[in-house]
């Protein structure tokens, strides 16, 4: 008998757009031979389903139901494609343990943890990688320009502390351009950080679990044709992607071993997407891998950058997909 799969696009936050973007695509790829898929629009005002014909169908939040015509239904597993809040903070996980609907991302805890960029940065650090240095500010906070700068130097990143697709994130290249930075980060998040600027390469590793073994993907090179990956660059073309990164296979291991652990340490579940910058080591003479961000809930269309890697190693979306909601059911069992 199929499986009903509750489909979860939309969200709370500026990525709502493109979560129900995503939800397209997943919705197009996931094999429909195993899976009944339901989209669910999840908004600020209300949480629904609509069919083909356009007529819409609210959620029922008591017990995650919709009822239809023919049929009240009642899902086996969801499969959240909401980048931003809800779905990357933890909320949605929560909500849906509390309900005993399985889903196919990493758990409340660590998708709290993760989608703060301070907290996550403090974890990896201690976990003995690469992280810049940052400066943690708050709303209520009165911003130090000399102290700021002392801890991160020029130039300097600002960005939102809880927020995805690189929103609300400034390149500083003076004292001049900080304080209307960290003004503009604010007007996203009431957290913000300042982060010293890594020269170098940004490199990113896709890993998931397939029959509770990691399936680590090929690296990818992100050239940006901006001055660094922004929102405009990820999703507006100004990037190239370069699948498999071109590294000597040392530093591939290495950047395979570290989004390994990563997972594991983060205990991370479904598919993420681990971020890096391989900078130029002066003590070595070599290079090292510094840690951005991870992704618990990376993009899935077809030129989304998972994708592309699984491609690379033959996966196709219908078969990424079937591997995560499988493994999701099983993990329920």
């Amino acid at each position: 008998m199929k499986k009903n799969i509750a489909l979860l696009t939309g969200g709370y936050s500026k990525e709502y757009e493109i979560s129900v973007k995503s939800g397209k695509v997943i919705e197009q790829h996931i094999d429909k031979d195993l899976f009944r898929v339901f989209p669910l629009i999840i908004g600020n005002e209300q949480w629904i389903f609509r069919d083909s014909a356009g007529t819409e169908f609210p959620v029922n939040l008591n017990d995650f139901t919709i009822q239809l015509p023919e049929e009240k239904v009642r899902f086996d597993a969801a499969f959240i494609g909401i980048h931003g809040t809800p779905g990357e903070d933890g909320k949605l996980q929560g909500y849906l343990d509390m309900i005993g609907v399985p889903y196919n991302t990493c758990g409340r805890a660590t998708s709290a943890l993760t989608f703060n960029k301070f907290f996550c940065n403090e974890f990896v650090g201690r976990a003995g990688i690469n992280v810049a240095n940052t400066v943690y500010l708050h709303k209520r906070d009165t911003p130090e320009t000399d102290i700021i700068l002392s801890i991160t130097g020029l130039p300097c990143f600002v960005k939102p502390n809880s927020n995805g697709s690189s929103v609300g994130i400034s390149k500083v290249h003076s004292r001049e351009e900080l304080l209307p930075a960290i003004q503009l980060a604010f007007e996203s998040d009431e957290e913000v950080l300042v982060q010293e600027f890594i020269p170098g390469v940004e490199i990113t590793c896709g890993i998931y679990e397939k029959n509770g073994e990691p399936v680590i993907l090929p690296l990818t090179e992100i050239i940006s044709h901006k001055e660094f990956f922004d929102f405009e660059a990820k999703y507006g073309g100004f990037s190239d992607e370069i699948t498999p990164a071109r590294l000597p296979d040392k530093l591939t291991d290495e950047c395979r071993n570290i989004s390994q652990m990563l997972y594991r340490r983060l205990n991370c579940r479904g598919v993420v997407r681990f971020d890096y910058i391989l900078t130029p080591d002066k003590a070595s003479g070599g290079r090292k891998f510094y840690f951005l961000e991870v992704n618990t809930i990376p993009g899935l269309s077809e030129a989304s950058i998972v994708p592309q890697q699984a491609a690379h190693m033959g996966i196709s979306l219908n078969r990424l997909f079937t591997d995560l909601l499988t493994e999701t059911l099983e993990r329920y069992r």
